[in-house]
């Protein structure tokens, strides 16, 4: 579904987010991409989505070019953010509306209903989005990713700042969509998230890919221990690297 070769990324400043990229994504799988703050997850997912322009290196999304076919290639794609970057007056509705045109689809209210109320989010639909609570904020972004009927998911740390409760659902749902067949890249801290959801994990640290395994032969290669005990001791040990 997603093919990257030789990707990297140097900001006008000098700083290299990206360093020689290389990785494809299968349709239907959940990948999560771990690694420490700053170590290149968002750039990567941003420039996979069209939002920062590539240094070098390609990017295919559903056999097309990221920038030679931008618009068949992003028309694939729904963005769950880390920031919540809502329109603070517009209403839970016209968010959905509004995404919908902005990919070129009809408005179709059916999905709406269906979206929404999967999200718990029915009774808020003509509620303006600054008025509800911050878990509340964090569904809209899931249904206005949703809402484009996309075929790729990149969901940029869907549980940060929501409680016990509201993880648990989110986590839920994703499984319920990677059963209906859709591809979902996830980045998240709670180690525990990824362990239970993903089947191939990749790691990456100061803009490299450290590596790409198969979850269940990384956890047998580590008998005995939890994800977040394998990662903490492989991005510790790249850290120490570093230093050196």
């Amino acid at each position: 579904m997603i093919i990257i070769n030789n990707l990297s990324k140097i900001y006008s400043g000098g700083h290299q987010a990206l360093k020689d990229i290389n990785l494809d994504i299968q349709k239907g799988e959940i990948f999560a991409l771990l690694g420490p703050n700053g170590a290149g997850k968002t750039t990567l997912i941003e420039t996979i989505c069209g939002l920062v322009e590539p240094t070098e290196g390609t990017v295919t999304v559903g056999g097309h070019d990221i920038k030679k076919d931008y618009k068949q290639a992003r028309s694939l794609i729904g963005l769950v953010p880390q920031e919540l970057n809502l329109e603070a007056f517009a209403t839970v509705r016209d968010v959905l509306m509004y995404t919908r045109g902005y990919f070129g689809k009809p408005q179709d209210d059916e999905l709406m209903e269906k979206v929404l109320k999967r999200l718990s989010l029915w009774e808020k639909r003509d509620a303006q989005t600054r008025a509800l609570s911050g878990g509340m904020k964090r569904r809209v972004l899931i249904a206005r990713a949703l809402i484009s009927e996309p075929e790729v998911l990149f969901l940029d740390e869907p549980t940060a700042g929501v409680d016990v409760e509201l993880r648990r659902e989110l986590m839920s749902f994703v499984r319920e969509l990677n059963k209906s067949g859709l591809t979902i890249i996830l980045t998240t801290h709670y180690l525990e998230e990824a362990e239970q959801l993903a089947d191939r994990v990749g790691l990456i640290t100061n803009g490299e890919l450290q590596f790409v395994k198969n979850k269940q032969e990384l956890l047998a290669e580590h008998e005995g221990v939890s994800l977040e005990d394998i990662y903490m001791k492989l991005a510790g040990s790249d850290k120490s690297k570093d230093k050196k």
